[in-house]
Order: C-alpha cells, then sequence, then structure tokens
C-alpha cells in the first residue's frame, strides 16, 4: 500500500514525459512544415504509391489524357484497327494486323521501280490516346515512331503527313520505295524527342564512346502524378507519421516535401506546365541528352531551358524557327501555350497563371477547364465588370447570347494548328482588324465575318470603338518582340477568311478551313452554299492532308445542318496523294448537293488565288 504513491509518481512522471515529447515534437514538425519548399534530392516513387493516400486525385487523373500519353502496347491501350486494315499512301501500302502471338504488327510493302520491299516493326508502345495515337517499335536501345497513326475521332489510320503540316510528295523514289525519305521522313527516335514532355522524369541516357547508345530511364510512362508535384519519397517517408497529418490537416497544409502547383506562386506554377506546354531550348543539349531534364516542379525553368521564339536562334542560325509564330510573334503551333502566357498582360501585369483557367483534377479531360466557370466567367473571375449583360453589350456591340460576345474567341482566336485541329491562341490579346499582316496574325473580326474583308473589319473598327488605341492597350510584353517576318507581298490590310483560305500559307489555310465550318445559327443555304463550294475545291486542289482533313470537316459540318440527306458518310481520299482519285469522289459528292453548294461563284479569281498559295511551302514535323 505505502508503495502505491510511488507508482502514481511514477506514472504521472511518463505522462509528463510524452506529453513534453508530443509538445517537442509538435514543435518541430511545425517548424519542418514552414521550410521553403524543398524536393530537389528525394526520388520518384511512382503514382501507384500516390493512390494509397490520394484515392480522389487518383481517379480524376486517371480518368486524363495525361495518364495515357504514354503507354505499353496491350489490349487496352491501342486504339487502333489492328485486324487486317490497310492504308496505301505515297505507293506504300500499310497493313495492321496482330501477330501469332497477340503482338500488334505494321507491315509495309511497296513496289515499283522493280523493286518488291516489304518491312515489317512490332508496336511495343503508344503514344497519345485523344486526337489520335502513334505508335512506337524498338531496334535494340532506340524506340521509333512507326509513320502511321490512328486518329481517334474519324477511327482511321492516317500517315504522319496528314498529322503534322507536310504536303504530300510530287514523286517516289523508284530506287528506294521502304526507306524513301518522304514516306519515312516522320520516322524518329523516341529517346531523344518524345521522351521529353511524355513522361515523368525523362532522361535519354546518351552514352558516348566508341559505340554511343541510349539507356533510356523513365520514372513512369505518361504524365503522371510527379511530372508536376515532383519526387516523392521525402512526402511518403515523412508522412508516416500521423501527428505531422494531423498538423497538415488542421493548419493551411502546406507541406515542403512535395510541390503544389496550386500553391506556388504565378510564375512557379506556370513553370510546371511551361515544361511541355512550351517549347524549349536549352545551353548544353548534349547534357540534357546524357544525364536527362532536371527542371523539379517548385523550380525557376529559366534556370533549365528558355522558351522558343521566333526570334530563337539555332547554332548561331537566325530564322530557324520563324514559321513556328505569325509575323507578331505569336505561336501558330501547339505545345506553345507556356510562350503565348508570357505575351499576355494578363501575366505580365497581373496574378494570371494556369490554374486560373484550367483544373488538373475533377474537370473535363478534354480541355480540363475548370468546371465551375463556364462560358465568360473564365474572363469575368477577374474582369468582373463585364460580367452584367448590358456591360458586355457596351463592350463587345455584339449580342450578349451570341458568339461575338463570347470573350475568347475574339481575345483567343482559333489560329493555331496541332493534331489536325486548330485551337485557341493562348497569347490573350486584343483585335486589331487594321493592322497590316505583316504586324498581326488572321484577324479575330474576319474569323467569325468570313463574307468581309479586312476593309470592312477595319472600317467597323473605327465606328464601333472610335478611341484610338493607346500604346499600352497593345502593349505590354515582358519580351521586346519585333514582327517576325516581313510580308512578302506588301499587303496592307489583313486577309478574309476565303483570301487565307486560297492565298495563304498551310497554316492560314487550315485556319480559314476551320472558320469557314462555323456560321451563325441563322445562316440560310445560300449564305453556307458558296463556303461548301470553296471547302470542296480545297478537298481537290490543297496539297496539305492536314488542311483537306480540317476542310473535310467543316463540310461535313455545314451539310449536317444546311443539307442532312445529302451530307456524305467520311471519305478516305481526304488523305489520298492522288488528286484525280480525289476530284472523281468529290464530283459524285457535289452531284448530290443542293444547288449552288458545289458551284464556284467566281472560278477565275479562285484559280489565281491559289496559284500565289502554291509559292508559300512550309513544312513542320514536330
Amino acid at each position: 500500500m505505502p508503495a502505491r504513491p510511488l507508482s502514481y509518481l511514477a506514472l504521472g512522471l511518463v505522462v509528463v514525459t510524452i506529453a513534453l515529447a508530443g509538445v517537442y515534437q509538435t514543435a518541430r514538425l511545425r517548424e519542418e512544415l514552414s521550410q521553403p519548399l524543398s524536393i530537389d534530392t528525394s526520388s520518384y516513387v511512382g503514382s501507384a504509391v500516390c493512390r494509397k493516400c490520394h484515392h480522389d486525385n487518383d481517379d480524376s487523373w486517371h480518368r486524363t489524357y495525361h495518364r495515357t500519353m504514354t503507354q505499353q502496347a496491350t489490349e487496352a491501350s491501342v486504339l487502333g484497327d489492328f485486324s487486317g486494315a490497310e492504308l496505301t499512301y505515297m505507293g506504300v501500302t500499310a497493313r495492321m494486323e496482330r501477330g501469332p502471338d497477340g503482338e500488334f504488327l505494321m507491315t509495309f510493302h511497296a513496289s515499283g521501280g522493280g523493286v518488291d520491299a516489304r518491312w515489317r516493326a512490332t508496336v511495343e508502345r503508344t503514344v497519345g490516346s485523344h486526337r489520335y495515337q502513334q505508335y512506337l517499335a524498338r531496334d535494340g536501345d532506340v524506340y521509333y515512331r512507326l509513320p502511321i497513326a490512328w486518329d481517334v475521332e474519324e477511327r482511321r489510320f492516317i500517315h504522319m503527313n496528314g498529322a503534322f503540316l507536310t504536303p504530300d510528295p510530287d514523286r517516289l523514289v523508284p530506287e528506294q520505295p521502304i526507306a524513301n525519305k518522304d514516306y519515312n521522313r516522320h520516322v524518329t527516335r523516341w529517346n531523344d524527342n518524345c521522351i521529353y514532355c511524355h513522361n515523368v522524369a525523362p532522361n535519354p541516357g546518351l552514352q558516348q564512346g566508341k559505340e554511343p547508345h541510349f539507356e533510356s530511364e523513365v520514372a513512369e510512362l505518361g504524365v503522371a502524378c510527379e511530372a508536376c508535384h515532383g519526387p516523392g519519397s521525402a512526402h511518403v517517408a515523412d508522412n508516416r507519421n500521423p501527428l505531422r497529418r494531423y498538423l497538415l490537416h488542421l493548419g493551411d497544409g502546406r507541406d515542403p516535401t512535395i510541390a503544389n502547383p496550386l500553391r506556388l506562386s504565378p510564375a512557379r506554377a506556370a513553370d510546371v506546365c511551361g515544361r511541355c506546354h512550351g517549347q524549349r531550348v536549352t545551353r548544353d543539349i548534349s547534357k540534357v541528352h546524357a544525364t536527362g531534364d532536371r527542371f523539379v516542379p517548385g523550380q525557376d525553368l529559366s534556370d533549365h531551358s528558355r522558351p522558343l521564339f521566333h526570334n530563337t536562334t539555332l547554332n548561331g542560325k537566325p530564322g530557324v524557327f520563324s514559321a513556328r509564330f505569325w509575323p507578331d510573334g505569336t505561336a501558330r503551333l501547339t505545345a506553345y501555350e507556356f510562350q503565348g502566357l508570357l505575351q499576355s498582360r494578363c501575366a505580365t501585369e497581373g496574378p494570371m497563371t494556369c490554374n486560373d483557367c484550367h483544373a488538373m483534377h475533377g474537370s473535363d479531360p478534354a480541355g480540363q477547364l475548370q468546371p465551375d466557370l463556364k462560358g465568360n466567367r473564365m474572363c469575368t473571375q477577374c474582369h468582373d465588370g463585364l460580367a452584367r449583360p448590358d456591360a458586355l453589350y457596351s463592350h463587345t456591340h455584339h449580342h450578349t447570347e451570341g458568339p461575338g460576345s463570347k470573350c475568347v474567341n475574339c481575345h483567343m482566336p482559333r489560329v493555331v494548328y496541332g493534331l489536325v485541329r486548330m485551337h485557341r491562341s493562348h497569347r490573350i490579346a486584343v483585335p486589331k482588324p487594321g493592322a497590316p499582316p505583316a504586324q498581326a496574325q488572321p484577324d479575330a473580326c474576319l474569323l467569325c465575318h468570313t463574307d468581309q474583308n479586312g476593309a470592312w473589319a477595319a472600317q467597323e473598327s473605327n465606328r464601333l470603338w472610335p478611341e484610338p488605341p493607346s500604346a499600352k492597350r497593345f502593349q505590354g510584353l515582358r519580351l521586346n518582340l519585333k514582327p517576325a517576318t516581313p510580308d512578302p507581298a506588301g499587303r496592307t490590310r489583313a486577309r478574309s477568311a476565303i483570301e487565307l483560305l486560297l492565298a495563304g500559307d498551310p497554316i492560314e489555310r487550315a485556319t480559314a478551313a476551320d472558320a469557314l465550318g462555323r456560321e451563325a445559327a441563322d445562316a440560310t443555304g445560300a449564305q453556307v452554299g458558296p463556303r461548301v463550294a470553296l471547302l470542296l475545291d480545297t478537298l481537290a486542289q490543297d496539297a496539305y492532308p492536314a488542311v483537306r482533313q480540317i476542310a473535310w470537316r467543316s463540310v461535313r459540318a455545314l451539310l449536317a445542318r444546311h443539307a442532312p440527306a445529302t451530307a456524305p458518310e467520311l471519305a478516305h481520299f481526304v488523305a489520298t496523294d492522288e488528286p484525280a482519285a480525289r476530284k472523281a469522289v468529290i464530283s459524285n459528292i457535289a452531284a448530290r448537293l443542293p444547288q449552288g453548294f458545289a458551284t464556284l461563284a467566281d472560278p477565275d479569281r479562285v484559280t489565281a488565288l491559289r496559284s500565289q498559295a502554291d509559292a508559300i511551302q512550309i513544312e513542320i514535323g514536330e
């Protein structure tokens, strides 16, 4: 009995010791959680480990196209028809089939010029799953992209000429039908090309020596958790402590062992996206090829590389990249969205970053736009003064429910080519219909008012917005960009959509072909018929498969609304390099259309304008 007070005392000392230890540990953890982000020394653990705690985020990421950007070729991942489908292009027939062990095979057969050649490749990996899917084969330590891809929406195979902006070749080289540089011009190595933006922690592992070779590695195929949040080993290890997790839950959730783009500064958050959505150059590419891209989310991307612009040189040579930009320096290809952000006043003079419009979790995988910001709310979350209908009408002078009052149609027009489609520019800018082509991009006004010309657009702009634009209104660029290229024809006004379609360069023609497929809901057949005729003529005449494909989508959209009984099914002729075959199919389609839908209003003018386009060649592969 007398010993019991001592037992109580001992127990009390234990309780006090535990309490003091808890207080000490809590203080130590609070101090640790207040430290700056530091994940440079962590290693990668993979998305399967992340899922153990972050079930909801894993589920939403699993639905995205980021996850399926690169995959091993399996029944689940391969989307193309490998049941014996064939595609003949440029004199080569590609056959897609399954092998005896279920493997996915592409066999290429070319004959002519006294040569009969075959080449067979086994598909090892896939790249992409949204717009089109590319296929990788392997030769030793090298993965290489095959020349045939699967168009997911159209459910057909296409040659990579039809995916990139490349014209049909004038002729084959009979002596080398399979190794022909034209047919295989888009066969490229994955190891030091696609690997960088389509995987986590890419490292080409190029080993120099007597026989250079690749020892390529990625932490995970596809764009997974650690591509945006950084390596997670320290985060996983430290959060095994339940007290640490409890403090994170009670606090602001900030954890210095993992990067959360929503908690980074606007510039550092944009860097996370800009790593892949902004083509870049680095000072020592050989080092990157050898050891990989060492950028980690939360770091300043400019410490590792810089975004590529129209005036970026390559090995001291200027003008190498100018064709990828409009004359005013605006990007006109996808994968340059980061550049557009850096040229937008919303970011250079304000706090805007990618996450203000895009949501990586819980949004529609197509575009991944913020789900609670529909329509103009994407813009009025900052420009709240334009949220009221009366203010919006005063600003736009267009019906508030129509396309002319949709912010992005004027400030982010569809002038960017990629994935056989036209996309919105990510350079948020003010339309300048009075600017000459040497200082601008295709005018946003004329991409809606396709039957008007530049003189009309300039006149209407001055009438509706009479105040002279201030210098500040058109400036605000972080970079001092001068016009990329002079206008070769010395034109002094913006061109109409029809002029772009007939006499523009390939990207201008693609832009116009896309614009002509959209029109007001109350448009009549008499207004639509001339568009269909021009687009059918484009299908017959244009040398670029990608332009023809975009024109074909516009034809289908117009006919579905105005001549549904005669709307033809998809015809694969848009990808063929045989003009006679295309014209025969078009004639059959035209014969079934209403009057005025297949007859050019001014064929001589069309011919004259098209002759100008023939002299403008662009070839952009990546």
